[in-house]
């Protein structure tokens, strides 16, 4: 028998294999394979870098060797470095493009700053702490800006050290513009980010579900349009819909956008809850059936509108006349029959399914209303349901001031970021001045990037970057020793190492990001001017400086991050609700008091930036944590509240009804507020058991409504408006029950 037979397949060479060479071929063709599939999954950041590497190099190489413009080239390859790789701008290649053209004017201005601020140290720090206080807080206008400020950072930075030279401002201003000409193109057209669906269609496509939902008029559950309700309702959600496209900023629009969203979203919810809350045998009442289907008409009307997107003069567009019209009646005569069957249902939940419809029908006359804002209209202010539009006639810069005042507080984590990277790069410049630090730029440069939110992520971020740093530093060493000054090859290595380090960065982590940047920046400033081996060491030791510096403000200026603040901030929402539903409640009795409705807004962003902040951050996870979002939910319930409850029709009369509402609303607020101080304890503070609303006291008190009275219409708005209260309480209550139970 010969020797191979009998022998397993493995245990010799195939003539197929081709031996050594073969074995090659294979192993070649499988990190091909393997580096095309992770090119693919990893497609945003391999196109980011290649966008970057081309359109800096392209800056760089025309000023250095077209031109001869030494100070140009280093500006050009900056500004695409610090637009395209430090900051870090969302959305597709269309609006990365658009950022970065309407942040020109700033950066010229920070450029130029920059540049007249390096006449002295203390001038060039005081610079540093001002602008960098304002480049950082000017996030709070919407993710765009928050998402280029970083990089907006680095315009001022990079020409405000020493040598002071105004002579240079020219070939600074012209590099910046054509990098960022030469970056926005390279977003447009290379390898660009795709397009996402705008946000008035994800609007469109929820409305269109809503009014498929109202389409149903009994009968078995409607599956396919309850799960379609769901799907278009979650692509609304903030964390589903991408940073550039939710309406974040403080324009008219984009409010209206977002009252839009909540409005449809509610009506989802109420119109879903309503078709549950019945049997496949129930038939709804003819008034029920005539008032969904004027929702569904609404909903349809608004989704054309923001389908069309065309802009929208007075009275045009989706109409809520019609199903207002028939909503009050509506509301009146239900309202009638709800006391006169209530008493035997102790628990609200009959009162609760007789009010989904109603609901529903306030959320689609929001819907219908915030659709016309949206697309131009002012005249929404003059509707039945107006007042709760209240900031329709408000001018831009109201606007903008409103958001711009909301987040200046301590309290605010906006505001306690900017201002610990103000400290830090004032310091690391105060730092590179007094010192006389060859590259200083690079110590705030470090400060910038390494500086986090905790000081436990500081320092985690500092360890990785100083063991980046050091093998790139050796690395970069090397390769200066090697090639000494033959600049053609530093060209030549250049895109090579930009792209490498613009890739190893985002999906190895910290460490080889900075190892990368280190090599890109001794590759580059040996193409400017003489350097040798001792420009690695100087990167070492300014990224240390750096670090250092960022450190220490980590330290000193709030340690712990948002694991404080989001306690705090639920806290001072919790407040929030407790004040709204003391002057609703006083506003809906006899129309007195008087309507603060910036104060819940504002508890509610201030609440939500600190929660987005918590999730970001390192922490520990055995450390138990309330149901953040449960809180975020009764402040959106209070809100919601506050806006619809004082313009309704009617007037409580009965002194004794006055006198129950107003007890209620006052046990609802106390048990808001003792909510609000146990978060303040750290659940030190012992919890008070949630009161439910005693219906029975209501009962006794409520006078019933004759059907032959003279003054019935009155009656039944006024029980209209009692019964909407008590539902609003009943729903601030649940939440809080909610709350407890997660605590």
């Amino acid at each position: 028998m010969s020797r191979l037979q009998g022998a397993s397949p493995r245990s010799g060479p195939r003539p197929s294999d081709g031996g050594p060479a073969g074995m090659v071929r294979r192993r070649l063709r499988y990190l091909l394979e393997h580096g095309r599939h992770g090119l693919r999954a990893h497609r945003s950041v391999v196109g980011n870098a290649l966008r970057v590497t081309v359109a800096s190099c392209v800056a760089f190489y025309v000023c250095r060797y077209a031109f001869g413009l030494t100070v140009m080239s280093v500006y050009a390859m900056f500004t695409v470095v610090s637009l395209g790789v430090l900051a870090r701008i969302p959305g597709s290649g269309r609006q990365r493009a658009t950022t970065v053209l309407t942040a020109i004017p700033a950066g010229l201005a920070l450029v130029t700053l920059g540049t007249l601020l390096a006449v002295q140290t203390w001038a060039a720090v005081l610079g540093m702490l001002v602008i960098g206080f304002l480049v950082a807080y000017a996030g709070t206008t919407g993710p765009r800006i928050a998402g280029a400020a970083p990089g907006m950072q680095l315009l001022y930075i990079l020409p405000c050290f020493p040598p002071y030279a105004p002579d240079a401002l020219g070939q600074r201003l012209s590099g910046f513009l054509l990098g960022a000409v030469l970056l926005a193109l390279a977003q447009r057209f290379l390898v660009p980010e795709p397009d996402t669906p705008p946000f008035c269609r994800l609007l469109a496509d929820a409305a269109d579900a809503a009014a498929r939902l109202a389409d149903h008029h009994g009968g078995p559950l409607p599956v396919q349009a309850i799960n379609r309700a769901h799907e278009t309702g979650d692509a609304l959600r903030p964390s589903r819909v991408p940073p550039a496209d939710l309406p974040a900023s403080p324009t008219l629009a984009h409010k209206a956008m977002a009252h839009a969203t909540e409005a449809v979203r509610t009506l989802l919810a109420r119109l879903e809850a309503l078709h549950a809350s019945v049997g496949p045998q129930y038939v709804y009442h003819t008034e029920t059936v005539v008032l969904l289907e004027s929702i569904g008409d609404a909903a349809r009307e608004a989704a054309k509108a923001l389908r069309r997107g065309r802009r929208l003069r007075p009275g045009e567009g989706p109409s809520a006349a019609v199903l207002q019209s028939e909503l009050a009646p509506v509301r009146a005569h239900r309202a009638v029959d709800i006391l006169e069957r209530l008493s035997g249902d102790d628990r609200l939940v009959y009162l609760r399914r007789r009010s989904q419809v109603v609901q529903a029908a306030d959320s689609a006359v929001v819907l219908a209303l915030a659709t016309r804002l949206l697309l131009g209209d002012r005249s929404v202010g003059q509707s039945a349901a107006g007042h709760t539009f209240s900031y329709a006639g408000a001018r831009l810069h109201e606007l903008w001031w409103q958001r711009l005042t909301t987040h200046l507080t301590p309290r605010s984590v906006i505001f306690q970021n900017a201002c610990r990277f103000a400290l830090g790069l004032a310091a690391a410049r105060a730092v590179a001045g007094l010192l006389d630090l060859q590259h200083g730029f690079w110590v705030l440069l470090a400060t910038l990037t390494l500086t986090r939110t905790t000081s436990l992520e500081t320092w985690s971020a500092v360890r990785q970057a100083l063991a980046g740093t050091l093998v790139g530093a050796v690395l970069a060493g090397g390769l200066l020793v090697l090639v000494h000054d033959r600049d053609m090859v530093y060209a030549v290595v250049l895109p090579v190492v930009m792209l490498v380090a613009f890739i190893a960065g985002p999906l190895r982590g910290l460490a080889w990001a900075q190892g990368g940047f280190t090599l890109v920046v001794a590759t580059l400033f040996a193409q400017v001017s003489p350097v040798t081996w001792q420009l690695a060491p100087v990167r070492l030791v300014d990224v240390l400086v750096g670090s250092l510096i960022g450190l220490a403000c980590g330290l000193v200026a709030w340690p712990r991050g948002a694991g404080r603040e989001v306690r705090r901030s639920m806290a001072g929402l919790c407040s929030a609700v407790a004040d709204a539903v003391g002057y609703t409640t006083a506003r809906v009795v006899d129309h007195s008091g008087s309507a603060d409705c910036v104060a819940i807004s504002r508890a509610l962003v201030l609440a939500q930036e600190s929660l987005a902040q918590y999730h970001c951050e390192l922490r520990d996870e055995s450390v138990g944590q309330p149901d953040w979002p449960s809180v975020l939910v009764a402040g959106a319930d209070a809100r919601r509240g506050e806006r619809l409850l004082p313009g309704r029709p009617g007037r409580i009369a009965s002194r004794e009804v006055s006198a129950w509402l107003r007890r209620a609303a006052d046990r609802t607020a106390a048990d808001y507020r003792s909510l609000a101080r146990q978060l303040h304890a750290d659940g030190e503070v012992p919890w008070a058991e949630v009161r439910p609303l005693d219906i029975r006291a209501l009962l006794a008190v409520a006078p019933a409504v004759p059907r032959h009275c003279p003054d019935r219409e009155a009656r039944a708005l006024s029980a209209a408006l009692l019964l909407d209260s008590v539902i609003w309480l009943d729903a601030l209550t649940a939440d809080l029950d909610r709350i407890r139970q997660e605590m």
